[in-house]
């Protein structure tokens, strides 16, 4: 109640009534000692700073146990799902964790598939020479010959499979990188061609350049040279005797982004449908029959798909509609008129 005085200076008594809230009984309570209060509000500062710490603290200690599980090799784990429903940074972080976590399992898991595959690519000539040598202690004069010449063969499929091993893992690592260069595509594709030709003719097939547009490209040439090959060598194993494997370089401008499609056609049996998406990786190889028997270790295919990959390409493998695989790769190319 405070007294006040009104216009014609009549004084009045003034009431307030304030509506009862939580807030009343505290504040009678705390009366109005000037330290009880300063204490009161620092407990509830105290408490309000315990809440907030520990609203940030508990997932952070999650992520660190999250973390400490991945690096002790739980390559499965992923953080709670109450920091990857979270709104915040904290959220965002922990939902970057799991994308991460996700694509270190993947690569190691295909490093342990490769090394896997690579095992029991090399043991199986291995084995052959081991039985070989064998053999060969206790043959005859007449069966001597033989032996060695298995012996010869196998010690080329491996001394083959570790170079291309050797090329996959430069590839994958970017070791041993030349300088980038300007060179002419076409000019490269009819050199492979005219190689690869020369290899068909032993067997009865050919290889020729049925379309070729002007392309420039920059990049690594000899590398490409020798993904290249690898393709049109599996297209000449495939094709049958009297055929030909179709090579063609299609130009495409689409505004400043100008490509070069590469087409390599053979009209072999072609891939089954369900394996067309796995032939680029390594050791990955279509059943085989008395017509297409090839003692390749799958490995031709999977660098070509590096090689192109790392010139910012793509290839990819299609049936062709009248028999034949057709294995298409796109470049990116540099325009003649930039410098």
């Amino acid at each position: 109640m405070r007294l006040v005085a009104g216009p014609s200076g009549k004084k009045y008594n003034l009431t307030f009534q304030q509506s009862p809230t939580f807030i009343m009984p505290v504040s009678e309570a705390v009366g109005t000692h000037p330290y009880l209060r300063l204490f009161v509000v620092g407990l509830l500062g105290a408490a309000l700073c315990f809440l907030l710490a520990r609203h940030i603290t508990r997932p952070v200690t999650r992520l660190r146990a999250a973390t400490r599980d991945i690096a002790s090799g739980k390559l499965k784990t992923r953080v709670d799902a109450s920091v990857r429903r979270r709104h915040d940074e904290i959220g965002t972080l922990g939902r970057d964790f799991d994308r991460m976590a996700e694509q270190i399992e993947a690569l190691v898991t295909a490093q342990r598939d490769l090394l896997g595959d690579v095992s029991h690519e090399l043991r199986s000539p291995l084995a052959r020479m081991i039985v070989a040598l064998g053999l060969l202690k206790h043959a005859s004069p007449e069966e001597v010959s033989e032996y060695v010449h298995r012996i010869g063969t196998e010690a080329e499929r491996l001394d083959k499979m570790i170079g291309q091993l050797l090329t996959l893992t430069r590839i994958e690592s970017g070791a041993e990188l030349a300088q980038r260069e300007k060179f002419d595509l076409t000019n490269l594709i009819q050199e492979v061609a005219a190689d690869g030709d020369f290899e068909a003719r032993a067997h009865g097939r050919e290889v020729k350049v049925v379309r070729a547009d002007a392309c420039t490209m920059s990049g690594y040439p000899e590398m490409l040279r020798s993904a290249i090959e690898n393709v049109v060598r599996n297209a000449i194993r495939y094709t049958p005797d009297g055929a030909s494997v179709a090579i063609t370089i299609e130009q495409l401008n689409d505004d400043d982004d100008q490509k070069a499609i590469l087409r390599i056609r053979d009209h072999g049996p072609g891939v089954p449908k369900i394996m067309l998406a796995n032939i680029f990786l390594p050791f990955q190889r279509v059943p085989e029959t008395a017509e297409t028997n090839s003692q390749g270790a799958g490995l031709g295919l999977a660098i070509a798909d590096r090689v192109v990959r790392m010139h910012h390409g793509s290839i990819r493998a299609l049936n062709a509609g009248d028999g034949g695989l057709i294995v298409e790769i796109a470049l990116p190319l540099v325009s003649e008129a930039r410098p």
